[in-house]
């Protein structure tokens, strides 16, 4: 059984997620931002921590940079809406690689995609 945590989950996002965990028993929390998430006492015992990034809404590199700071021994799936061409390029796929972001999912996501990313990051080994 897995900790999981979800950030700014859309309607959408929360549906591929349900539809991706049948069968899986998880302890699936949501939480509206990080702001709320990082106030929260069991950052230390997250398992996986699933955030959707969304460029319109000011968000941007600097967001994994917190993300990972708030979450350092969580496996992180970001699934990204990007509709900023200045996140879609090099700097964006830099950051992730430099955070150690372990999966990155460009919306539009379909369920099987996100169920093969939710397993293959919970088998990877836990962060310390």
């Amino acid at each position: 059984m897995a900790n999981i945590l979800i950030i700014n989950a859309d309607p959408n996002l929360k549906r591929h997620i349900k539809l991706a965990l049948p069968g899986m028993e998880h302890f699936v929390q949501y939480s509206a931002n990080l702001q709320n998430a990082s106030a929260q006492p069991l950052a230390s015992k997250l398992d996986l921590v699933i955030a959707r990034l969304v460029a319109d809404d000011d968000q941007g590199p600097e967001d994994l940079v917190d993300l990972r700071a708030t979450f350092p021994t969580a496996r992180i799936v970001v699934t990204a809406a990007l509709h900023d061409s200045a996140l879609e390029g090099e700097k964006f796929q830099r950051v992730v690689r430099e955070l150690q972001i372990e999966y990155c999912l460009l919306e539009p996501i379909e369920t099987g995609a996100m169920l093969q990313t939710i397993q293959s990051a919970l088998a990877l080994p836990r962060r310390h």
